[in-house]
This record gives structure tokens, C-alpha cells and sequence, in this order.
């Protein structure tokens, strides 16, 4: 599935809207908590597995970007598999 930036921001949100709702821990790694999201990107919007985790990974890094001043986005992204151009 290719999309537009607004379309990707728009996954990344309703990500975030559900990592803050369930309050997973922004460092939550267990791999069973985070196919519940990956999962809902795949079926619910539609996506590639592929594509799911890196909107899951993005929502992770938006949320630790927006609860921290000290986070470097360039350095950070590499952490979740977010590419910076």
C-alpha cells in the first residue's frame, strides 16, 4: 500500500490514540503487546505487516519525541526502524 504523508501521519495517530488509551509504556518491548497494535494497522488500515510495524515504531518514537525535549529525532529514529531523511 503506498501513502501520502497525511495518510501515514493520520496510522500514526490512531496509534498513538491507542498506545496512550491502553497506557503502554513507551518502552514496552514484549512482542505480544505490540502485535495487538500491529495487528490493528494490518487488518484496520489496511496495510502490509511490514508497513504496520513501522507505523507502531513511528507511533512509539511520535510519543517519546512529544514526553521528551532531550531526544535527538535523528539519533532516536534509528531505535525504532524511522528513517530520517
Amino acid at each position: 500500500m503506498s501513502m501520502d504523508d497525511s495518510q501515514r501521519n493520520s496510522f500514526v495517530l490512531q496509534i498513538v490514540n491507542m498506545l496512550e488509551n491502553d497506557k503502554v509504556s513507551l518502552d514496552e518491548q514484549d512482542p505480544k503487546i505490540l502485535q495487538k497494535y500491529q495487528k490493528f494497522a494490518s487488518n484496520q488500515l489496511e496495510m502490509e505487516d511490514s508497513d504496520a510495524a513501522e507505523i507502531v515504531n513511528e507511533a512509539f518514537l511520535y510519543l517519546k519525541m512529544q514526553h521528551s525535549t532531550d531526544i535527538d529525532p535523528v539519533k532516536e529514529g534509528d531505535r525504532f526502524a524511522a528513517g530520517f531523511s
